[in-house]
């Protein structure tokens, strides 16, 4: 799988956010930047997102550290439960914004997937250049 994962991965089962203490810039850089990964159970892309994630995080130079959220988890906050799969969030903002017309997931449903324009084409995940320009944008400068 992709890179290092934040503070819920409910894959995982961890029992509520995690804390972690990796120095000061990491913590101060948790404080500015906060990414999530939002899927639903059995979708086929969401490895495909989880490597788009790695690969933006190493090109801004910062922590692969991401929160993932899984559509049917009680933990998943409301206003990502009806997202299509994958959706990337950043500082709570879709990274590839547009119309969601997703319906609640019901029981025992496929994933709703959604797909991605990148130019010409159609992709499965988030484009790596709205991933990166997304994570640029909420670092932006710095103000002291």
């Amino acid at each position: 799988m992709g890179g290092r994962y934040g503070a819920r991965h409910p894959q995982r089962a961890q029992p509520g956010p995690a804390t972690h203490d990796h120095g000061s810039s990491e913590a101060h850089l948790s404080l500015r930047l906060q990414i999530e990964l939002v899927y639903d159970p059995g979708c086929p892309n969401v490895d495909r997102a989880r490597v788009v994630l790695t690969d933006a995080c190493r090109d801004a130079a910062i922590p692969a550290v991401w929160t993932e959220w899984s559509s049917d988890d009680q933990a998943c906050p409301a206003r990502a439960r009806n997202l299509g799969s994958p959706t990337i969030l950043v500082n709570g903002e879709d990274v590839a914004p547009g119309p969601h017309p997703w319906t609640p997931r019901e029981e025992g449903a496929g994933p709703r997937c959604r797909v991605y324009r990148d130019g010409d084409a159609i992709v499965t995940a988030p484009p790596l250049a709205r991933v990166a320009e997304a994570i640029r944008a909420a670092l932006g400068p710095e103000v002291v």
